[in-house]
This record gives C-alpha cells, structure tokens and sequence, in this order.
C-alpha cells in the first residue's frame, strides 16, 4: 500500500515534531553541565540569559501534550516511550511485549497515526500563531 507523496510528507514532518522532545532533553542537558562545570566562564554582568530554555521546554511540553492526548493504545505507547523516554524500537518492542519485527511495523502505523492526529491538533490548537481552543 503506497501513501501518497502528502501523506509521507505529513509523517516526516510528525515525526521532526515528535523528535524535538530528545534533542530539546539534550540541549538541557548541555546547558545544565555548562552551568555546572563552566560557570566561572559565564559573564559576571548577569546578562547570560536561559530564555532559550524557556522555549525548549515549552516544545517539548507541547510534543508530550500532543503524545498524551492521543487516545490509549499500543501506538501511544509506543510513541511514549520511543519519543519521550527515548528508548529503541527494540526495548519498545520488549516493554509492549512484541517482537522486533512486530515493534519496527507499530512504529510505522503509529506515526501514520500520530500524522493524521498531528494536523488535527495543529488546526484544533493554532491558526497564524493564534490559539484558537484547548
């Protein structure tokens, strides 16, 4: 069954969505060693600024809220835990008690779910910037 070329785009672009949880985990992370272990090296004129920690948590915040609102299932699951708690396919596949084979085909029909759901919330939650409802 091939999906149209809109199709796959909208997957590809769920799936960068669903990806800025681990690399905004990672970015806290860097930062709070930076702090940690290079702090003498930051401005003394208390100019050094986290806004852009703000801004990642909120992404990461609305990628956990998109990833919770999706109806129980196997494929929430699944997206929970690859996504959010950042465990391979193969440890997804052993926490939901299914084969290798069985994990790699759940993630493909969880992120052709987590698509049609995502441009769904976009329109549900955001028009030009605007939060139109909850």
């Amino acid at each position: 069954m091939a999906l149209t070329d809109d199709r796959e785009q909208l997957i590809r672009d769920t799936t960068d969505f669903l990806r800025q949880y681990r690399y905004g985990f990672k970015l806290l992370a860097a930062n709070k060693y930076e702090r940690d272990y290079f702090a003498a090296d930051l401005p003394e004129d208390g100019l050094y600024c986290t806004d852009d920690e703000a801004y990642v948590k909120a992404k990461m915040f609305e990628v956990k809220r998109f990833v919770t609102s999706l109806p129980p299932d196997d494929r929430k699951l699944f997206l929970y835990y690859h996504y959010i708690h950042g465990e391979t396919v193969e440890k997804c596949g052993e926490l939901l008690n299914i084969s290798r084979r069985s994990a790699f085909r759940l993630k493909r029909r969880a992120l052709e779910y987590a698509a049609l759901k995502y441009k769904r919330y976009l329109s549900d939650t955001e028009i030009n910037g605007v939060l139109c409802r909850e």
